[in-house]
């Protein structure tokens, strides 16, 4: 399950309850005011998808055609 972005080590679980206590809706808010997706961008179809639907752990995304989303070698792996 994927659950945080690994390099900022911040979980989609206290993103999400940030966005709560701010009063924030989009990725761009959140992305804006959180150290987040900044690096190797991998979270960022996660976050988006958080933000969205609210769920906090996801299964590995596998969408080609897409810059925003990148294939994650790490299977069955919390990270």
């Amino acid at each position: 399950m994927v659950v945080k972005c690994i390099c900022n080590d911040i979980s989609f679980a206290e993103m999400k309850e940030f966005m709560s206590r701010e009063n924030i809706h989009l990725f761009e808010e959140l992305a804006g005011l959180m150290k987040i997706a900044d690096n190797c961008a991998l979270c960022v179809p996660y976050i988006r998808k958080m933000t969205e639907t609210g769920e906090t752990e996801f299964g590995i995304i596998r969408e080609s055609g897409s810059a925003e989303f990148k294939t994650c070698s790490i299977r069955d792996k919390q990270i």
